[in-house]
């Protein structure tokens, strides 16, 4: 099948073919049907010339880069009590960033207002117009479902479940709104952030955050995998054997045991005063042996789930994010992973820390709105 200029423009984005010779070479279309798709391209505003990339066959060869006009997008990551949004360009560079004090569980009538309302606030307070938007979107601590993109009733935000949030936010900015898991997104983030896998190649990659809750993003051939009703991930309603009930109704899953509520609990059960992550992750730091405790037999149960994981998908990179993601954590969970997991599974798999900390998930929900709104299939419908 002959490439258009979508696909040209995956080239370019991906730095593969900056020049029309590597375009040519990478194509094998003729220099007219690659000068036509290149000018087609450079008319819509998607890319622009940066330059000469040195000489070829004796001759200057320009170089093009992705720079698309219009095309910031707005973000926002919703926590239970609180809310980050930011602008973003299309190159995942935050533009400017507020946070909002907001109660889920007041319901998405309530909510998605303040939110709409805090989306204009920072626009204006950076002097962006609202023409230059190009696309929304938000994270939520909760399934969501891939095809008609509402929450899969979450429990821990009730009423939202049928609620058309995407519509409710298109209505307001008439662009493309998405609407994505958090763990998918923070695991979006940090697997672009790495370039997109090791030596060009989208390898599996596991994203595992441990806060509040606890939730796991997977990347597969490059694009966040969902499964087929958005419950691709959600590790934390895996049976461990504990008796502590979870939101779910159910008794022993991961969540209910591992995860930040669950720590802090089972801390002030211990006689500790701990009350908040932030407070926790301090003692942890510092290392106090009681926090430390417990976050050692929490990895251990999250390791041991995540051994399973590593065992089906054998994943280049294990990442371990959010609040909780300090070093007895991951340290624990390393040793669960490889403890249960077998050796051919681990033998290149790479466990660290997240390096884009609270910003993993912003950038991520800006890079699924870029690539969506500039797939190929898009670009190529968009230019005919």
């Amino acid at each position: 099948m002959t490439a258009g200029a979508g696909e040209i423009l995956q080239l370019i984005r991906s730095g593969r073919a900056t020049t029309r010779i590597q375009v040519l070479e990478a194509t094998g279309l003729s220099r007219v049907t690659v000068a036509q798709r290149m000018d087609a391209l450079l008319a819509a505003g998607i890319v622009r010339t940066a330059g000469d990339a040195g000489a070829t066959g004796g001759r200057r060869s320009e170089r093009f880069v992705f720079d698309p006009a219009d095309s910031l997008v707005l973000v926002a990551a919703l926590e239970l009590d609180a809310a980050e949004l930011a602008v973003v360009d299309p190159h995942g560079a935050l533009l400017a960033r507020m946070s909002l004090d907001l109660d889920l569980a007041a319901g998405p009538e309530s909510v998605l207002p303040v939110l709409l309302d805090g989306f204009d606030t920072l626009l204006g307070d950076v002097g962006i117009k609202p023409a230059s938007v190009g696309g929304v979107a938000l994270s939520v601590p909760g399934p969501v479902d891939p095809h008609d993109h509402r929450l899969s009733d979450p429990p821990v935000m009730p009423g939202w479940g049928a609620w058309p949030v995407v519509e409710t936010v298109r209505d307001r900015f008439d662009v493309p709104v998405h609407l994505e898991n958090d763990a998918d997104a923070t695991a979006y983030g940090e697997f672009t952030e790495l370039g997109g896998g090791r030596d060009g190649r989208p390898e599996p990659f596991v994203l595992v955050k441990v806060s509040r809750f606890l939730g796991a993003g997977l990347v597969i051939d490059g694009r966040a995998y969902r499964g087929t009703d958005g419950g691709a991930g959600d590790i934390g309603h895996v049976d461990v054997g504990g008796d502590a009930v979870c939101r779910c109704g159910r008794r022993g899953c991961l969540a209910a045991e591992a995860g930040g509520t669950a720590l802090l609990r089972r801390l002030g059960e211990a006689g500790s005063d701990v009350g908040s992550l932030a407070e926790l992750r301090a003692l942890a730091e510092r290392g106090d042996a009681l926090v430390t405790a417990e976050l050692e037999r929490a990895a251990g149960l999250i390791g041991r789930v995540l051994a399973v994981v590593v065992g089906v998908l054998n994943p280049a990179d294990l990442v371990v994010a959010g609040e909780l993601a300090v070093p007895a954590m991951i340290a624990g969970i390393r040793a669960g992973v490889y403890a249960g997991a077998q050796p051919r599974a681990t033998a290149r798999l790479r466990i660290r820390a997240a390096t884009l900390g609270p910003e993993a998930v912003l950038v991520g929900l800006a890079r699924v709105a870029v690539d969506d709104r500039f797939s190929a299939e898009a670009v190529d419908a968009r230019l005919g």
